[in-house]
């Protein structure tokens, strides 16, 4: 025992065990403890003595996030217009050697409805279905592009109107092989139907090609991209232009595309399943193929393919006459979401529309007057600085230091040069400023000078209204878009463009720390390339917007109607086979219901280049 308390006293650096600690203490600590616990923090152990025995795990940093990984450097422009081409030749090439047999293989859903085709036809059941499966693998083979697509789209996990075009087809031909199989006439298989669906997938990917190569050509042929349409949190604005992003925004799909991969895979297992239905029900498994034949053509419209890229290839028709080109349906979306759009100086009098008609000096050099004018101008970014810099050239002036400079609430601009105070702006700035003017003055666009509270000189400033933005102001009324004027300029106001324009437009009249502002956001690099413009003036702006919406709203209208003819389509298969009514269920009439399904598509698209 005495041994051990020596190698104890040893182990302690004073020699000294530590006394007991008392029961209130040690209650107290584990109070404590059970706070930190109640507080989140890890409990110690009930049964710690006074002595630390063990340290406590040191609780783990919370990593730092990890920085985004940079997007992949878009391919050039060159190289993408030149696989556009060759892609929309091909397809093209593809598109019209399909034509010939689906076109012969309706004729003869015609005739046969009219029955004007040899009685043969109709009691040889191996040549009428050799016949018509041929022609349906000739149009198969003809439009290559299909399976390629959907074999691309089976790799990636998706499914789309390709890949039931795919399996509508080869039902089609199973029909066909059972008919010359069995010989049995009581059914025609639906070949030009499977035909048309074919030809209308071929026909959406030269669209989409063809829609990528008009981009892309505009982007090509200027060179620098001038000016993008840009969405802000005030409206959507025009700013100085950039091409990165182009590629990644017009490369996401569409509505239409993204709902085939849910939709289009549910239409086909439900006809499957409903032709099975129908065939144990009535006990004749020998019409399955046929029944399913009906069943997945009826639920394959014609104008799934299209509702997605036929509005927006009539929209890049419209756009690239105006010198412009839309990153997509993406980019249209984004620019179609705002009901305002952010007006400038330029935007509404271009550079031409605006002319000095003469000026006045009253008790000054003519040069003197126009180096203040044209310093101060130059100085606040005004409209008028090109006018004024000739004006100053032909004079012999020179600019003059502008030590500081206001913007001013009443319509003009406060300015200091060498020590005078220099007021520019209309008539109703130098009322407000008690800056007497003559009373024979009547300019209601005239810029007035005034240097240390007396009136210097008077512009005469016109302003001539140009056709394409009287057409741009009444394109945005009849679209409900509300114009947002961010101009620097005093004498731009919503009653002079009523005056000048003779439109209603009903624009936004911010104040001028708000004008200022977005003046400078228009004046900024854009950050997305929604809409690339490559022309001046506010027409192109505009019809960008306006035919975005157009665009957008007729996607989304005609991939709603197509999934409706879909669901339709296989609800009255399954009604018609069901009862057994085979008299209705013709090739030709088949043909007809996918058509008139595909008409509002159609008229849909075709409305967006009307506006």
């Amino acid at each position: 025992m005495s041994q051990t308390v020596d190698a104890v006293l040893e182990d302690e650096d004073d020699g000294v065990i530590a006394q007991p600690v008392p029961l209130s203490e040690r209650i107290a600590g584990l109070l404590a403890r059970l706070r930190r616990r109640a507080e989140g923090k890890k409990r110690r152990p009930a049964f710690q003595d006074t002595e630390q025995l063990f340290d406590e795990p040191e609780e783990d940093e919370e990593p730092e996030p990890e920085e985004p990984p940079e997007p992949e450097p878009e391919p050039l422009p060159e190289d993408v217009l030149r696989d556009a081409k060759r892609q929309c030749g091909r397809l093209r090439r593809g598109l019209l050697a399909g034509i010939l047999p689906a076109l012969a293989l309706v004729v003869a859903a015609v005739l046969q409805e009219l029955e004007k085709l040899p009685s043969a036809w109709l009691d040889e059941a191996l040549l009428r279905c050799a016949v018509l499966g041929g022609g349906l693998l000739l149009t198969a083979l003809a439009c290559a592009a299909v399976w390629r697509r959907a074999v691309e789209l089976l790799r990636q996990g998706q499914a789309g109107c390709e890949l039931c075009a795919a399996i509508a087809a080869m039902t089609q031909l199973l029909c066909c092989v059972c008919g010359m199989a069995t010989g049995s006439t009581r059914a025609t298989p639906y070949a030009a139907a499977g035909a048309l669906l074919i030809l209308a997938c071929q026909w959406g990917l030269y669209l989409e090609a063809e829609t990528r190569r008009s981009a892309y050509h505009l982007l090509v042929l200027n060179g620098a991209v001038p000016y993008v349409v840009s969405t802000t949190e005030t409206g959507v604005c025009r700013q100085r232009g950039t091409e990165e992003g182009f590629y990644r925004l017009m490369s996401r799909p569409d509505p239409a595309r993204y709902w085939q991969n849910y939709a289009m895979p549910l239409v086909m297992a439900v006809a499957a399943v409903l032709s099975g239905v129908v065939c144990f029900s009535d006990g004749n498994m020998s019409d399955f193929p046929w029944v399913l034949t009906a069943l997945t053509t009826a639920g394959a419209g014609l104008s799934i393919p299209l509702s997605g890229v036929l509005p927006m290839y009539y929209l890049s028709r419209r756009l690239g006459r105006s010198g412009c080109a839309a990153a997509g349906y993406a980019g249209a979306r984004a620019v179609s979401r705002s009901r305002r759009l952010i007006l400038t100086d330029d935007d509404l009098f271009p550079p031409g529309t605006v002319t000095l008609n003469g000026y006045k000096v009253f008790g000054e050099e003519r040069a003197r007057a126009v180096s203040y004018a044209a310093s101060v101008a130059k100085a606040a970014g005004s409209s008028l600085t090109p006018l004024l810099e000739r004006q100053l050239t032909a004079e012999g002036g020179f600019h003059l230091p502008v030590e500081w400079l206001n913007y001013c609430e009443e319509g003009g601009v406060e300015a200091n040069i060498r020590g005078e105070t220099v007021l520019m702006g209309s008539a109703y700035f130098m009322k407000k400023r008690r800056v007497a003017l003559p009373r024979d003055m009547k300019l209601s666009t005239g810029v007035f000078l005034a240097v240390d509270g007396a009136l210097t000189a008077v512009f005469a400033v016109k302003y001539q209204p140009s056709r394409n933005a009287e057409w741009a102001l009444r394109t945005l009324k009849r679209f409900h878009i509300t114009p947002v004027l961010a101009v620097r300029s005093g004498n731009v106001t919503p009653g002079l463009i009523k005056r000048k324009f003779g439109v209603d437009a009903r624009p936004v009249y911010p104040d001028v720390s708000t004008r200022l502002a977005l003046a400078q956001l228009a004046e900024q690099r854009g950050e997305q390339p929604y809409v690339i413009v490559c022309r001046e003036g506010l027409m192109p702006l505009v019809e960008s917007v306006a035919g975005s919406r157009r665009a957008v709203k007729a996607v989304r209208t005609a991939t709603i109607l197509g999934y409706i003819g879909a669901a339709v389509g296989v609800a009255l298969a399954y009604y018609l086979t069901s009862i057994g009514n085979f008299a209705l269920l013709t090739p030709i009439a088949m043909v007809v219901y996918q058509l008139l399904w595909l008409l509002p598509t159609l008229l849909l698209a075709g409305l967006v280049k009307h506006y």
